[in-house]
């Protein structure tokens, strides 16, 4: 018997490839690629990346605002690893909420957030400009959207700081919002994928804007899915738009398998020479 293949796996086991400084553009990955807190995954991921992308998805619990603790451990763990990182802001707050008590807990909560990473220095801090189906008065949502991310910005941001990432087929509808306060955009290839979009179409539109591509493989409607489900011919224009986009990637992947394919997978790509 191979005893060696009967080993049981330690929590940490090391990713079998390392794309650190790898490619002309910074490449990330989410804090949660290991069943551990954000410090055990910066640790374990720091030798095979550049950077990490710290997720924050819910506010709605008494810690889930990150103590400074943390703070300061994620910056020691930054310079002693190489590594940068960047945020992606709670998804349970609603900027343009018709309520105002809702549209006050966005501010409250991003404000919060951002001042507790900013010691980070991240790239970026992506969000969700979350609005309910059911409304009907665009006009009145956009307007409160941008009312409340200029309170969130101001005095603590510049507006490039902040990446709206696209979530369904209706990103267009906070164009006006993005561009009055001239914010970022964080491009989700794989929720693009998911609804049909035109990736190149996309890219074009946004292109002097997308400071952060979410990259992820996508098979129908299930998305987060490890790049090796990607056919060729996709690989091969995601790698086409990539050649001399020098912001972040992260793959929004949330296991060490799924990592591990597709870090196999993009060094597979020809992505041109690094800086």
């Amino acid at each position: 018997m191979d005893e060696k293949a009967h080993r049981p796996t330690t929590p940490f086991e090391p990713l079998t490839v390392s794309a650190k400084r790898a490619f002309p553009f910074t490449l990330a990955c989410p804090s949660f690629i290991y069943r551990a807190g954000y410090t055990e995954n910066v640790r374990h991921l720091a030798p095979f990346v550049d950077e990490i992308e710290l997720l924050f998805f819910e506010s709605r619990f008494a810690d889930s605002l990150p103590s400074r603790e943390l703070i300061r451990e994620l910056a020691d763990l930054g310079r002693e690893g190489d590594i940068t990182y960047n945020v992606h802001l709670p998804t349970d707050i609603h900027p343009g909420n018709r309520q105002a008590a809702e549209r006050e807990k966005a501010v409250r909560v991003l404000g919060a957030f951002i001042d507790r990473c900013l010691p980070l220095s991240p790239s970026t801090f992506t969000l969700h400009l979350n609005r309910d189906p059911a409304e009907h008065d665009i006009e009145r949502w956009q307007a409160a959207t941008a009312a409340s991310l200029t309170e969130v910005l101001a005095g603590r941001l510049t507006g490039r700081r902040i990446s709206v990432e696209n979530l369904d087929d209706t990103f267009h509808l906070a164009a006006p919002v993005i561009d009055a306060l001239d914010l970022s955009v964080c491009m989700d290839m794989g929720h693009l994928m998911v609804y049909g979009e035109n990736l190149n179409a996309f890219f074009d539109r946004w292109q002097s804007r997308i400071a952060i591509v979410h990259l992820h493989g996508v098979t129908g409607s299930h998305d987060h899915l490890p790049l090796d489900r990607l056919s060729s011919g996709r690989m091969a224009r995601i790698t086409g738009l990539l050649n001399g986009f020098s912001g972040v990637v992260s793959l929004e992947l949330f296991s060490r398998a799924a990592l591990n394919a597709s870090l196999a997978r993009m060094i597979e790509q020809d992505f041109g020479p690094k800086d």
